[in-house]
């Protein structure tokens, strides 16, 4: 109740800031304008993820002498009171997935590593994906797996199937040595996705045999990991979307489809014995986000499932690619799509709440996988691929809804994946996509980036009087404000952001990321593009901010259509 009436407190305040703020001040639109009421905040809670925060602090950016102020009236006007803290940042925020395919070979490439350092990587999972169900980390042969392991496992309702996927096999794939060294060379931690569907496709016929083989083969990556190789990975999962039907160990011959809670029972036994191994790590078990679906699996996912689970996991795992299966997507609809964030944790909050005896919020949520989706290609140019520029900004909002809502971790699904015609998940490029560089940084990296530059560490409420313009709001502890300003719309604004209850700042540097082709493969940053087929400009690192002088405390930016402004404010 009491935090109820604060919010309300807080929207009656801001909303009475802005009316007299319009009285006090030469407002030329003569319009009486309101805040968009916006969808709830904060449904999750960050939990142990927020347990090693770290204060940011001096941010160092270099800033033009060449001024951008701009003399337009605003049609856009926005308050941020910092005395109201939305949230803590957790760190783990900024991570991504390293498939088990991708050629070991990046390891040479200096410049990635030294990307995926610059954009703040801080958590990295491997080795899947849908691979993490038939992947057995320390086989070179079939003969090495454990006892029971098939040579063919079925998926898809065996309308697929695959051999094993061996963790040491061959000369190209990355094995879990490389994926140890990427983690070291980054100094980002890992959350490993362990095979859980072993226990299901096993050709050991009692089950409690194949549940307690398939957990102790779990806890011997444990024992390798942190015990043996003092790596401290603190991450661990239990299996990967097993409520589809795509997944190993979904339907099995003669012993049927997999039961929701059985798997949280089998959940309980990986636990005690990952734990006996290394009882510092956090482990998640595997949750279904859509409130509604016509697979009776997932239907009942959650509610059979955080019953068994409650008192043992740490964290429950989402999936999210925020769009229908299938569907071409605008840059409208794919940016529209971000505001389902907050209704995919109440998902889970309301399983909790019906089906156990603990409050909403009780399970920390970590979003192990998520992207844009959009079926568009190239050739046909019919819209927003997954590698354009609108893809970039659908990061730039989706950063910082993940961060409002209470998430405690999420990855991106992935660092490189497969390309045809625009349909690639890889912030990096494929060695399919033939007319650039391997590993050359798709839009979505850039955005990553200018968030470690100019992102703080705690997170404030912003109301605006329009829509289509979403400010995400941060502050260091050293003083300095942080925003990201996403217009979602192909409409031109002039914004102006008032910053409440914080020291004055004289001036901000800003960093525009924009295109005027927002289905381009191309991102410019501050009005630069790259002179190659995709990806942002050549030295970005060295492009200087834009500075802007602020006024009374206020930051006035022209947002053109589809883009995002990153500010840092100076004193």
């Amino acid at each position: 109740m009491i935090k109820i009436i604060t919010k309300v407190f807080l929207i009656c305040f801001l909303i009475y800031s802005f009316v007299e703020y319009n009285c006090q001040t030469e407002n030329p639109l003569k319009i009486n304008k309101e805040f968009i009421l916006n969808r709830p905040a904060m449904q999750g809670n960050p939990g142990f993820f927020l347990d090693d925060w770290q204060e940011k602090k001096n941010p160092k950016i270099k800033v033009s002498k060449e001024l951008i102020n701009t003399n337009q009236n605003p049609t856009t006007y926005s308050v941020t009171d910092f005395s109201q803290p939305l949230t803590k940042i957790s760190k783990y925020i900024f991570g991504n997935n390293l498939g088990h395919w991708t050629s070991r070979k990046f390891l040479e490439e200096d410049e990635f590593i030294f990307n995926l350092k610059d954009m703040g990587i801080q958590v990295v999972r491997f080795p899947g994906g849908n691979a993490a169900n038939d992947y057995f980390w320390d086989a070179a042969d079939v003969n090495d797996c454990p006892e029971g392991t098939p040579s063919i496992i079925y998926k898809s309702d065996f309308k697929k199937t695959t051999s094993p996927k061996l963790g040491t096999k061959g000369s190209y794939r990355t094995r879990p040595q490389d994926y140890y060294e990427l983690l070291m060379r980054t100094k980002a931690t890992g959350s490993i996705c362990v095979n859980y569907s072993f226990s299901l496709y096993s050709e050991t016929e009692d089950e409690i045999k194949r549940v307690n083989d398939a957990a102790e083969y779990a806890a011997s990556w444990v024992y390798e990991v942190n015990i043996k190789n003092q790596l401290g990975i603190k991450f661990w999962e239990i299996g990967n979307e097993n409520w589809g039907k795509w997944q190993a160990g979904y339907n099995v011959k003669e012993r049927g489809i997999i039961d929701p809670k059985k798997y949280g029972e089998h959940c309980r036994v990986f636990i005690e014995k990952m734990k006996a191994v290394d009882p510092s790590i956090k482990i998640g078990v595997v949750g279904y986000q859509k409130p509604k679906s016509r697979n009776p699996v997932q239907a009942r996912w959650n509610e059979l499932v955080i019953p068994e689970i409650i008192d043992f996991a740490d964290f429950y795992i989402l999936h999210d690619y925020y769009a229908k299966y299938g569907a071409t997507l605008s840059p409208l609809e794919m940016l529209a799509a971000v505001d389902t964030t907050y209704s995919h944790i109440k998902v889970v909050n309301q399983a909790i709440e019906k089906f156990t005896d603990k409050k909403s919020k009780h399970l920390p949520i970590a979003l192990t996988e998520f992207n844009t989706r959009s079926n568009a290609t190239i050739s046909k140019n019919d819209g927003a691929t997954n590698v354009s520029h609108s893809a970039g900004i659908f990061f730039a909002h989706s950063i910082g809804e993940i961060i409002r809502q209470g998430y405690g971790m999420a990855m991106v699904w992935d660092f490189e994946n497969g390309y045809h015609d625009g349909k690639d998940h890889g912030m990096f490029a494929s060695k399919k996509e033939t007319d650039v560089d391997w590993l050359t940084p798709h839009p979505s990296y850039f955005h990553y980036y200018f968030y470690n530059q100019c992102f703080g560490d705690t997170y404030y409420e912003t109301f605006s009087t329009n829509n289509s313009i979403r400010i995400h709001a941060s502050s260091f502890s050293s003083g300095e404000v942080g925003l990201v300003v996403v217009n979602i719309s192909g409409k031109e604004e002039i914004v102006e952001i008032e910053l409440k209850n914080i020291s004055p700042m004289e001036y901000a540097g800003t960093y525009e990321l924009y295109n005027d082709n927002p289905l381009s493969r191309k991102t410019g940053i501050n009005g630069v593009l790259t002179n190659k087929n995709a990806g942002g400009p050549a030295n970005f690192k060295k492009i200087p901010a834009n500075r802007v002088d602020l006024i009374d405390n206020k930051i006035k930016i022209l947002s053109k259509p589809f883009s995002a402004n990153y500010i840092l404010t100076k004193k």
